[in-house]
């Protein structure tokens, strides 16, 4: 974990060191919010401090928690608390592919795999990736090893994280429903508990501002509006606008955009053909819940995922040659330099 941050910290030296480079965007929201909380910067006029709600309040609140107690600047906190985040995914995705029953489950090989992944530098950032790749994978090893009230607390905790952590309580609502007849009612428990992040957050949002959707409603302020989302990811597409990808990828590419999110989704039919439900159900949904409002930073949804991580590591897999999986990893190590360029120049558009 220290040799990948060095290694991010050399290539971030022309941008203006790790701190700089990795704290692009959104990091800069989710440092205000664990400073100050919501509802305290009023940098939008006249929307006041509204965008907030668009952060769910799990990662905030751990970054001003772990700030305070290592007493960090809240940048390299951040770094430090994804990455830590990042090291316990890793040890419970491992976990998770033996349990799966992979065929050739490598823990080595997951492990490189995710952390060369281009845009795996979020994995060390101030953002959402780490922590809810974590708690999606303790809620999926929960479903799978007959612990799902502990799974559900983990999907409790990523509903409070991302939108999309709330579409794993359909999961838990599935099998507390084929339990039930065995199991009878304390079998849908885990089912009532799995969305209870997101319904907390909810409530304070009414609470503070008399919407308990806001955080769906203040993207309108960054001109996203409901869709259909295959047909975003069609009109992405249809742009061809790839020449965008000039130089130090001179500006964000729709097409790029809409092509992470059609490879997750034919990721996710992969997984359907081989039933794994589950998994291709939270892949699949990871693509079309943030493409039914635009293309905004599908690829690091997508490449981040841990699902894809585990898809990933079974194709790999089934090359049966160590070397030609070890070129693999090294060159999807190589894409982390251009999406640094990329964010430094224009703000973590990813």
């Amino acid at each position: 974990m220290l040799g990948r941050l060095a290694a991010y910290a050399a290539l971030a030296v022309p941008f203006g060191g790790l701190a700089v480079a990795m704290c692009q965007f959104d990091c800069g929201w989710y440092e205000r919010i664990a400073l100050a909380g919501y509802g305290a910067d009023a940098e939008w006029p006249p929307h006041g401090s509204l965008p907030h709600w668009a952060f769910f309040p799990l990662y905030p609140l751990l970054l001003r928690l772990f700030a305070a107690a290592t007493r960090l600047a809240p940048d390299w906190a951040g770094i430090a608390l994804s990455s830590l985040c990042f090291a316990a995914f890793l040890g419970a995705g491992a976990a998770y592919l033996r349990r799966t029953r992979r065929g050739e489950a490598a823990p080595v090989r997951f492990v490189l795999l995710a952390a060369a992944m281009p845009f795996g530098l979020f994995f060390s950032a101030t953002y959402t990736e780490a922590l809810f790749a974590l708690l999606t994978t303790l809620a999926l090893l929960g479903l799978n090893t007959a612990r799902p009230t502990a799974g559900a607390i983990a999907a409790a905790l990523a509903s409070a994280t991302r939108p999309g952590g709330v579409l794993l309580a359909p999961l838990f609502a599935v099998r507390g429903l084929a339990a039930w007849p065995r199991e009878g009612a304390r079998a849908l428990v885990p089912a009532a508990i799995a969305p209870l992040g997101l319904l907390i957050y909810m409530a304070a949002q009414w609470l503070a501002v008399g919407d308990p959707i806001a955080f769906s409603h203040v993207q309108a302020l960054w001109d996203r509006s409901p869709r259909f989302p295959l047909l975003t990811l069609w009109d992405g597409l249809a742009v061809w606008d790839w020449s965008q990808l000039g130089g130090l990828m001179a500006g964000p590419s729709r097409s790029l955009f809409a092509a992470w999110g059609l490879l997750g989704l034919l990721v996710a039919l992969w997984l359907a053909a081989r039933r794994r439900w589950a998994e291709a159900w939270l892949l699949a949904t990871a693509v079309l819940l943030p493409a039914s409002t635009g293309l905004d930073s599908l690829p690091r949804y997508v490449a981040c995922h841990p699902v894809f991580l585990f898809a990933a590591h079974d194709a790999v897999a089934r090359l049966g040659r160590p070397a030609a999986a070890a070129v693999l990893t090294a060159l999807a190590a190589l894409g982390v330099i251009p999406v640094l360029a990329f964010m430094q120049a224009h703000g973590g558009v990813f």
